[in-house]
This record gives structure tokens, C-alpha cells and sequence, in this order.
């Protein structure tokens, strides 16, 4: 991945999202933890995102749909991005290949959560089993891009190729300590602000 992202050959061809957008967040954790650092010691992610990766950005897009729109213009050529936007973009036709780092890609989860105390706590608990079904699951991986985390889905080869699927895709992804993470939010993003996106 940093690789990638300080190859001089992309100056003005890259873009990056923002820290306030998790693509971003999750890149300047991982630049910190192949420099040395991590969550607990973020310092080696912003000295690498300021003076390798920050001088080569295009655009710091902070919404996908922005990033998509410089994806489909031609003017961005590379972003850390998420292989469920890369579905998105593949579904209308775009010519996006989505490539995991050799580092591993990092998860990202989208959750279904019931109200706590809902006038409807059967029928909000069934829905979110519903959400879970092998027939939804394969739904979503085909139709946005998501990994199934029902272990019975099957999915096939091509829709399997576009998507986080099965043990040995899935034991490559890593995680964030989000406890950290949390906890230094927006102090880092008020650095990010004053250091980054100068």
C-alpha cells in the first residue's frame, strides 16, 4: 500500500479521502503501522501522509460519490477505497479493478441494529435475521459489494471475485482498534486539518 500511494508516477492522479471519511482514517492508521506505528503511536501515519502521500494528492474527495465522479472523469487514476464502492462503480459499467494490498485489507463492517425498547421488538429482530439470510446475503455481494458474514452463502465465481468471501479472503483482512482510535479522533482530525490538507 505505501508503495502505491508515494509512487511519484501518480502525482496529480491520486486521491485520497479525507480522515473524516473512514477510507482515509483507515489509510492513515495503516501508513503509521508500516512505519513503525499504529493506533497507539500515530505519528509515523502523518509524517508519511504529509511528506510522501500529501504532496501527490489530487483531491482529498470527501464523500464516494465525489471520488467516483473523479474516478469516472479520468482525473483520479488510484484511491484507498472500499471493494464495496468498487462493486458500485463496476455495476454501472466503469472499467474499476478493486487490488487488496499485500498487507491485508482492512475490514469494514456495516451493522443492522434494532432501537433498544422498539414498539416492534419481535418483527425488528426478525427483519435483522431477514438481513442475514444466505438468499440477502448473496443479494448484497452481487448487488453492493458486500462480504457475506453468513458462513452458508454461495456465492458465484464472479460475484465471489468482487467481494471479501471465505475463509482464506477473510483471515487476510485486518482490523482497527477502534477503542483507540475513538478515543484520539478528533484530536487527530483537528492535526490532520492543520498538517495534511494544508
Amino acid at each position: 500500500m505505501a508503495g502505491v500511494l508515494t509512487d511519484k508516477r501518480l502525482k496529480g492522479k491520486l486521491g485520497v479521502p479525507p480522515i473524516t471519511n473512514t477510507y482515509g482514517l483507515h489509510t492513515l492508521v495503516m501508513l503509521a503501522r508500516l512505519n513503525g506505528g499504529g493506533e497507539k503511536n500515530i505519528d509515523p501515519g502523518f509524517n508519511a501522509m504529509t511528506k510522501q502521500v500529501a504532496p501527490d494528492v489530487l483531491s482529498w474527495a470527501p464523500t464516494p460519490g465525489e471520488m467516483d465522479g473523479l474516478m469516472q472523469a479520468g482525473d483520479v487514476i488510484l484511491a484507498p477505497y472500499g471493494s464495496g464502492r468498487a462493486v458500485a462503480l463496476q455495476n454501472t459499467g466503469f472499467p474499476l479493478k478493486f487490488v487488496y494490498p499485500k498487507e491485508g485489507g482492512v475490514a469494514l463492517q456495516v451493522a443492522a441494529c434494532a432501537v433498544a425498547e422498539n414498539a416492534q421488538p419481535r418483527l425488528s429482530q426478525e427483519f435483522i435475521q431477514y438481513l442475514l439470510s444466505p438468499q440477502v446475503q448473496a443479494m448484497q455481494a452481487e448487488a453492493i459489494g458486500l462480504g457475506p458474514v453468513n458462513k452458508t452463502v454461495r456465492l458465484t465465481p464472479e460475484v465471489a471475485a468482487r467481494v471479501p468471501y471465505g475463509p482464506d479472503q477473510v483471515s487476510k483482512l485486518t482490523a482497527m482498534d477502534w477503542t483507540t482510535i475513538n478515543q484520539h479522533r478528533t484530536e487527530w482530525t483537528e492535526r490532520w486539518n492543520r498538517s495534511v490538507e494544508r
